[in-house]
């Protein structure tokens, strides 16, 4: 009996070693391809003069609240910036959350997949400050992404989204909710 109980387990042991390493192989092809570095730029940065206020970031699924009160509102702003990285400049909506010290970017339009793929989609893409109240690394910060089911191989629909240090390597990956309480970005399970 115990050769049998050994067995299954190393059997299981291996069978979960296999799932593991097919997850991280195709993770590396599920989601779009953010590099950061526009709006890691810009955080910190004073709203320009004629920005207006709100209380919120973003749009559809990938919307979080800036609010900290019923009162407290924050500067946003468009202009063209290059929120995904790859060269072309999107119109992008900017909210300065002062408080908290985060930079939130977001634009809704088509975006380049690891795969080689493009998705429409929102993106989301948060830049924290120095002095943040997170206590977050300064240029660090995440993107989110509401994908459909077979956009860049999402395997579900919903928000796929990375975390990413003050260099912009992404430090993790996966399904993802939003923590608006924290600006914050919660991965709560694997790649797709």
């Amino acid at each position: 009996m115990r050769n049998v109980t050994r067995f299954v387990t190393v059997l299981l042991i291996g069978l979960l070693a296999v799932a593991a390493n097919l997850m991280l192989a195709q993770s590396t092809a599920t989601g779009p391809v953010v590099k950061p570095a526009a709006v890691v730029k810009k955080a910190g940065q004073p709203a320009p003069a004629g920005a207006k206020t709100t209380t919120t970031a973003g749009g559809h699924k990938a919307k979080v609240s800036t609010a900290n009160s019923a009162a407290d509102t924050d500067s946003f702003w468009i202009e063209k910036l290059d929120i995904d990285g790859d060269g072309d400049v999107e119109d992008t909506n900017l909210v300065w959350d002062d408080e908290d010290k985060v930079l939130f970017a977001y634009s809704d339009g088509a975006f380049a997949c690891r795969n080689g793929g493009t998705a429409t989609a929102d993106l989301l893409v948060a830049a924290y400050a120095a002095g943040n109240t997170a206590k977050k690394p300064a240029g660090s910060g995440f993107w989110v992404a509401d994908l459909d089911k077979g956009e860049c191989s999402a395997q579900v629909a919903g928000l796929f989204g990375c975390k990413f240090d003050a260099t912009g390597t992404e430090t993790a990956c996966g399904i993802a909710t939003l923590d608006e309480k924290h600006d914050d970005l919660v991965i709560v399970g694997a790649r797709y």
